[in-house]
């Protein structure tokens, strides 16, 4: 890991300059664009947590985005690269955030909510190794996708990484809670339409998977 801020050691990474990213794109549409993260994923893709996280420093990640930004495709449920983009990256140092579950896998289930604000819901997660990461990509939300929906920005960014993607394919579908949290406009999340093919694809990926176990360290003394 590279000198600087790693992702345990800073809570607000999207807040400091030396990781913020220039990025001077080639096509017709963007120059020059402001690359950050926001808090949301800041504070949820964190090395040894429950969630898919990345080795290197929070820089790093940022560059590897503006390496590949040219081979970016619309997120899930989009028509065009305006709003959420898909970038996909090299999976070396990424980490998966899931287990395959079987008649044998002990599961856990919590009553959770992903921050402050949004509704809690049911979260389900499995003891057992992690799925390997051979396919990773970085989801980016634009500013006026992250201001729709009550949303906020969390800082002065043209796109803010939301969400870290690794595991064992390149195709792996939105959550179906995800695609539901958005497509209601419920807290949290931002308005897209998706057809009953994506809602049914997720919901069949996601049938015999759920997110890793991990376990909660004794408190000393």
């Amino acid at each position: 890991m590279s000198a600087g801020c790693s992702f345990s050691a800073c809570s607000k990474i999207v807040q400091l300059e030396a990781h913020v990213l220039k990025n001077d794109h080639k096509g017709p549409t963007a120059a020059d664009l402001k690359l950050g993260w926001s808090d949301f994923a800041a504070g949820r893709h964190l090395p040894g947590g429950k969630h898919t996280w990345f080795g290197g420093s929070a820089g790093e990640l940022l560059a590897l985005v503006a390496d590949q930004w040219d081979e970016r495709r619309p997120g899930t449920g989009r028509t065009d690269l305006s709003e959420v983009v898909i970038v996909p990256v090299d999976p070396a140092g990424f980490v998966s955030g899931t287990v395959r579950v079987t008649q044998e896998t002990v599961l856990h289930a919590t009553f959770d909510r992903r921050q402050t604000g949004e509704e809690g819901f049911v979260r389900v997660v499995a003891e057992g190794e992690r799925e390997v990461a051979a396919y990773a990509a970085i989801v980016l939300s634009s500013s006026a996708t992250l201001l729709a929906n009550d949303g906020v920005r969390s800082g002065d960014f043209d796109w803010e990484v939301v969400c870290l993607l690794a595991g064992p394919t390149a195709e792996e579908p939105m959550d179906p809670l995800t695609m539901a949290r958005n497509m209601l406009k419920r807290p949290g999340g931002t308005f897209c339409v998706y057809s009953a093919e994506q809602l049914v694809e997720s919901i069949w990926y996601w049938a015999d998977r759920a997110g890793a176990h991990v376990a909660e360290r004794e408190t000393e003394g």
